[in-house]
């Protein structure tokens, strides 16, 4: 028989079509799909493992924690809910099962036909496991609750590639609740983040209790509106995003200030919270520069007993009187007590150096230490401040600025500053170890666009650092600085969906930009879910 040259091309077309419609088909579709971060290795099997009320979940008091996530999400999503049991029942079960075999941080889950298994050897990595399974039901259930749910066959092996995984929240420009922080703890661990890094004070704002130093809360944790409240104020009228917190503000002597501070308990709550889905919670208390708030309470922390404004930034603390050494390592003593975690902030960026330069004080003080220039004073400060913490059990972070100046090794380094390329060859030419958070990447408070968004997803520090600084990188981090952020919708907006994009590259060893943005479908869903005010990126595909 012979085909017309119509028929002939007609078929070629069809074959054509379906060559590129499976191309372009990521490996993570189908029911399983959506997990965010992208597992290290998938590895699918013919066949489903359906979940329904006769499932069993075995307890697990090693692995407690894992075990309640699952649970949750069953309850979640099963109309019969969780069948919660001490021993499995030897039909379909899910079970997780201690592996020393597996390195701290990574887990193996197994889905066959007749049930789930999840290998781990630590607390933390079954943790991630659940909450990988935990993505998997949301994506097939939904906000639907079902009588089965159906789970295709595979295997997924997994571990994170960097041990710092952060995210960096500004809470002294712009305020946010204790509640609200429970809920941004909720995303960090649903994307297997690991570090909640707290920007506690600044100029604008004290923002943690103090009970040795009172007026830092009566006086450093409220201000006047400032010219970015005026702005935000302004953009409010077309954009309700930028509306000020009302909770936030105020009247004090017939003026309106904005304000609050989180106290010891909220603290409390909030370390307890996040230590409960294994995540850090880092404090900063930004200093010697950065420290108005500060100052504006106690005026004598500054070498001009004022607050004021040098060429580029606020009047620092001076290192050169005893007595303000004496009140930052007192600061710390109560900041310490309230996070027990092995790593602390001094921030120690942006000092503007100034008044230590016409301060009589600061002058003798260079003369009795055989000081020849101003950036001794700050790595001094930034020594003292070191060893003491270092003598509490702490490890100093500092951003990369003092790196400018001659620091310990043993400080870690937060690199930002994008435009000064050869800052993290010097910290690694100096011993330190880094965390990266360029701030053409990382920074999640500009503008939210496409290009933001795939920008952040692509970055890859093997192809824009030295072999010698990728040695040193121990991770990676966001930040969310809230000057222009004065809402919980406003930092949404901005946030989600770089937030799902963070958690990939710090998570995953590689990139595949239209496999994201097929995996995330499921996840706007679950925004919508939550109400989150997320930008909806045109995909470009």
């Amino acid at each position: 028989m012979t085909l017309n040259p119509g028929v002939i091309l007609l078929i070629l077309l069809t074959l054509l079509s379906c060559k590129n419609k499976a191309e372009n088909t990521p490996p993570e579709s189908g029911k399983t799909g959506g997990i965010i971060p992208m597992p290290l290795k998938t590895e699918r099997m013919e066949g489903v493992f359906t979940i329904d009320e006769n499932t069993v979940l075995v307890k697990n008091n090693v692995f407690q924690r894992a075990v309640e996530v699952v649970e949750n999400a069953l309850n979640s999503a099963l109309i019969s809910g969780a069948n919660v049991q001490e021993k499995p029942n030897g039909k379909t079960n899910i079970i997780f099962v201690y592996d020393e075999t597996l390195a701290d941080k990574a887990y193996f889950l197994s889905i066959t036909s007749v049930g789930i298994e999840i290998k781990a050897k630590t607390a933390v990595s079954a943790f991630y496991a659940a909450q990988s399974l935990k993505q998997m039901l949301w994506n097939i259930s939904g906000e639907i609750m079902k009588e089965s749910i159906e789970l295709s066959c595979l295997t997924i092996s997994d571990a994170p590639e960097y041990e710092w995984r952060g995210f960096h929240l500004d809470v002294s420009r712009h305020f946010f609740t204790k509640d609200y922080i429970l809920e941004i703890i909720d995303w960090l661990a649903y994307y297997k983040l690991n570090k909640l890094h707290l920007h506690l004070t600044d100029d604008q704002g004290w923002r943690i209790q103090s009970d040795k130093f009172p007026l830092l809360n009566e006086v450093g944790s409220w201000r006047s509106f400032n010219n970015l409240d005026s702005a935000c104020m302004e953009k409010a009228k077309t954009n309700p995003d930028f509306q000020i917190d009302e909770r936030f503000i105020k009247i004090v002597n017939g003026k309106q200030v904005y304000g609050g501070f989180f106290t010891k308990q909220d603290i409390h709550e909030i370390v307890e919270y996040a230590a409960a889905n294994f995540i850090d919670v880092i404090p900063e208390i930004d200093m010697p520069g950065h420290m108005s708030a500060a100052i504006a309470a106690y005026p004598t922390l500054s070498c001009t007993d004022s607050i004021g404004w040098g060429r580029e930034f606020s009047y620092p603390l001076c290192p050169c009187r005893e007595e303000v050494m004496t009140f930052c390592k007192d600061v710390w003593e109560e900041i310490i007590e309230l996070f027990p975690y092995p790593t602390v902030h001094i921030g120690s960026d942006e000092v503007e150096k100034d008044t230590w330069e016409t301060s009589a004080d600061c002058q003798e003080f260079m003369n009795q230490h055989n000081m020849t220039n101003l950036n001794e004073i700050q790595n001094y400060f930034v020594t003292q401040m070191q060893l003491y913490l270092e003598s509490k059990g702490k490890v100093v972070i500092t951003w990369d600025d003092v790196i400018d100046g001659n620091v310990d090794e043993n400080l870690i380094m937060m690199y930002w500053r994008e435009w000064l390329p050869d800052s993290p060859e010097r910290c690694a030419a100096n011993g330190n170890k880094i965390i990266l958070t360029p701030w053409d990447h990382f920074y999640l408070s500009g503008e939210h666009t496409d290009e933001t968004l795939e920008n952040l997803y692509l970055f890859n520090p093997e192809k824009v650092y030295s072999s010698a600084v990728n040695e040193k990188v121990t991770g990676l981090q966001s930040c969310v600085w809230t000057e222009e952020i004065p809402s919980e919708q406003r930092f949404e907006y901005l946030v989600f969906p770089r937030l799902q994009a963070l958690s990939e590259v710090c998570w995953s060893s590689t990139r595949d930009w239209y496999s994201f943005q097929t995996r995330m479908e499921p996840h706007f869903l679950l925004m919508n879910h939550k109400n989150i005010n997320y930008r909806h990126p045109d995909w470009k595909k």
